[in-house]
């Protein structure tokens, strides 16, 4: 019999456990939370219902033959971790129901708990390197390629499901919840050797309608910055790699946004060349536009550890390996 009903912390231990959400469906919905499973078995008025009678009412019957249907997730012998809301009304019920023989454990601190643990683990000390560079110059190629290596890679892009930018949600995937996106970004920075580097692309506060946390944000102005080139003449061929013919009409919208900054002739000019599929026209004034934005000025005012140039992407990873070994890299 397991004596231990609660788990205080989470983030750093999540795959020791099936991670199993048992709100009810509607704030599942609104608010799912990464990386554990969900079993949509009653909703919010059934369970106001169930508080106001008891189990031993019509629909606590119910309720418990719900439960019930759950056993073949408990009989695999793993340890598993329940994710309720306080007073954990459901998970009550079924940590006294599997207990005695299966190990099942309730997380404590409800969503806030996971929001604040998360916080916890953003103020952890992290050695950052963060890779600048302006729009086309390959800083997303650069860390998958890292990725490829064996290095640690933040890719706050992919967990944002958004490139960042007026044209960074082109494949319509649906964006995270703030809550969601940071539970999320939590548990990969969890799972990170603090003593080894982790390298990050430079984003602004925001990814779409994701805020990076501020005391994150604080932590990467402190690590090394490496500033990537390449040639405006390469930077049009690889916006037209990444984006030509991809969404058409999802750019065409992204231009229409940019009318009032970049002038109604100018956006009307390009959105022509689009419709004329002059993909390499579209990406040589959308770079001139980007290139006068108060990003790339940001990038002009920052002092750099070290300048690679980005053109052979796998060179460059062994470069910056190589330069950053130099500069006594932590083992």
């Amino acid at each position: 019999m397991n004596p231990i009903k609660y788990i205080n912390s989470i983030f750093g231990s999540w795959e020791k456990y099936d991670c199993m959400d048992i709100r009810p469906i509607e704030a599942r919905v609104i608010f799912p939370i990464p990386r554990m499973t969900s079993h949509f078995f009653y909703t919010e008025k059934e369970l106001k219902k169930l508080r106001r009678l008891g189990f031993s009412s019509v629909i606590g019957e119910e309720i418990m033959k719900r439960i019930e249907s759950l056993s073949p997730i408990f009989l695999k012998n793993n340890p598993i971790l329940l994710f309720d809301e306080s007073p954990f009304y459901i998970a009550q019920a079924i940590w006294q129901h599997y207990q005695p023989t299966i190990n099942v454990f309730i997380y404590k601190g409800g969503i806030k708990g996971l929001l604040k643990e998360a916080e916890s683990i953003f103020k952890l000390k992290y050695q950052f390197v963060i890779l600048y560079g302006e729009t086309g110059v390959g800083k997303t190629d650069l860390l998958k390629n890292l990725e490829k290596k064996g290095e640690q890679i933040l890719n706050l892009e992919e967990i944002a499901r958004h490139n960042g930018s007026i044209f960074g949600n082109l494949s319509n995937k649906n964006q995270p919840s703030q809550e969601s996106f940071i539970i999320n970004l939590a548990h990969i920075l969890s799972g990170f050797d603090k003593v080894k580097l982790i390298f990050v692309e430079s984003e602004k506060f925001s990814l779409g309608k994701n805020i990076i946390p501020l005391s994150l944000t604080e932590s990467l102005e402190n690590g090394i910055k490496v500033r990537l080139t390449l040639s405006k003449e390469e930077r049009v061929k690889r916006l037209i790699k990444e984006y030509a013919g991809k969404n058409d009409f999802k750019i065409k919208d992204g231009i229409e946004k940019l009318k009032f900054r970049i002038g109604k002739d100018v956006s009307s000019q390009i959105t022509c060349d689009l419709e004329q599929k002059k993909y390499n026209k579209v990406a040589e004034r959308l770079i001139e536009y980007f290139d006068k934005t108060d990003s790339y000025q940001s990038i002009l005012s920052q002092n750099f550890d070290f300048s690679l140039n980005n053109l052979d992407i796998d060179k460059t990873a062994e470069e910056l390996i190589k330069n950053l070994d130099k500069k006594k890299r932590l083992p």
